[in-house]
């Protein structure tokens, strides 16, 4: 009953000697080469990069003015609707202005009185003048004739001021826009009274082109900020809150004088055109501001892995081996990183895979494009 199973521990005994010999003999078999790992890979290149600060920002108009009426007077005429744009020096409203014209033409009614009766006072102190030479009339005489005479030009001089004052009473009737900019809601109707005195106003006009944005930055780089705004390069981006879409591009304008002890930021304001309307006071924004700009070589920063010792890559050489290499960078902005040292232009740095391999292994290297393997692959399949 045993013996069946001795011979099959024996031949299975036998057999596995005979395969272990005829593996390490070298005349008999060659090793198979590791199987080549695949990996993405992109080739570095040497680009200009802007070094920039993320922040969140307020869209803010450069000029708000609440329009208020100067006199006191009834709305006949509203010449604006809400949420129009208006011009600088546009009519906006009028207010009934009958008793102002009635002051002014009394007024040119009192000079033209006043100027005819100068001239004859005038008249009258250069007869009375010649007289006095001729000794015919008194040296008192005279002085009256020539006081009466300076009294009605005194006159002439304040009917002139009572009329410019009409005038520009007058002138207060019609209300004009101070800026141009975009009309609020309307405070007042035709046959409302309003005072000079009144807080609400007729309308706010809030100037939309150009327009600023107010944001903050971390204060420890107001240096850079500086900087940036000196050698007018501090330029500004905004982009939509959840980052699908930019709005506009401007500059830096103006940097708080001091940093806030409260929370350590630095108050900024950039200005922008805006033209098409794509900025709206009070929209939150977020904000990237550079602050230097540097060429070197340039790989995006998911190629760049850190270990104990700092940051490294993977590099594709010779014979699609790749290298491990200790890797330094300037900065990283836009998912993007500045080498500086480990990494030369042209060089294939891996992206995809770079956990499945190790120093001296060999890849098979496909472009990266930006997308997953798995994107990749599907992307690349009929």
């Amino acid at each position: 009953m045993m013996r069946p199973r001795v011979q099959w521990l024996a031949s299975s005994g036998a057999q596995f000697f005979g395969l272990a010999v005829f593996a390490l003999h070298p005349g008999v078999a060659v090793a198979e080469d590791p199987p080549t790992i695949p990996v993405t890979a992109y080739r570095a290149q040497t680009e200009t990069i802007d070094r920039q600060i993320n922040g969140i920002g307020t869209v803010s108009p450069l000029q708000t003015v609440t329009v208020r009426p100067r006199i006191d007077g009834q709305v006949t005429e509203i010449d604006f609707v809400e949420g129009q744009m208006v011009e600088k020096g546009s009519i906006l409203l009028k207010l009934d202005d009958r008793e102002l014209s009635s002051a002014l033409a009394s007024f040119k009614a009192k000079k033209a009185q006043d100027e005819a009766q100068l001239s004859s006072a005038r008249t009258d102190a250069q007869r009375y003048a010649t007289l006095a030479e001729k000794g015919v009339a008194s040296a008192s005489t005279l002085e009256q004739k020539t006081a009466a005479s300076e009294q009605y030009a005194a006159a002439v001089q304040y009917d002139e001021a009572m009329i410019k004052s009409a005038e520009t009473q007058l002138g207060f009737a019609t209300v004009i826009a101070p800026i141009s900019g975009r009309t609020g809601f309307k405070q007042v109707d035709v046959g409302s009274v309003v005072s000079a005195n009144s807080t609400d106003g007729i309308v706010t006009i809030t100037q939309m082109d150009p327009v600023a944005v107010s944001f903050v930055a971390p204060g420890d780089r107001f240096g850079e900020i500086r900087d940036a705004l000196n050698n007018n390069i501090a330029d500004v981006s905004l982009v939509t809150t959840d980052g699908t879409r930019t709005l506009a591009k401007g500059k830096l304008t103006t940097m708080d004088n001091a940093v806030d002890a409260s929370n350590g930021s630095i108050h900024l304001r950039a200005t922008f055109n805006n033209a098409d309307g794509a900025l709206w006071p009070g929209l939150p924004v977020a904000t990237i501001l550079t602050v230097e700009q540097k060429r070197g070589v340039v790989v995006p920063d998911k190629a760049l892995a850190r270990g104990r010792d700092g940051l490294y890559a993977y590099v594709v050489g010779a014979g699609d081996k790749v290298e491990k290499r200790a890797v330094k960078t300037a900065f990283v902005t836009a998912a993007r990183a500045l080498v500086t040292d480990g990494i030369q232009e042209g060089e294939q740095v891996v992206m995809d895979g770079q956990s499945r391999i190790g120093d001296g292994m060999k890849v098979s290297v496909t472009p990266w494009t930006g997308l997953p393997t798995g994107e990749l692959a599907e992307k690349a399949a009929p």
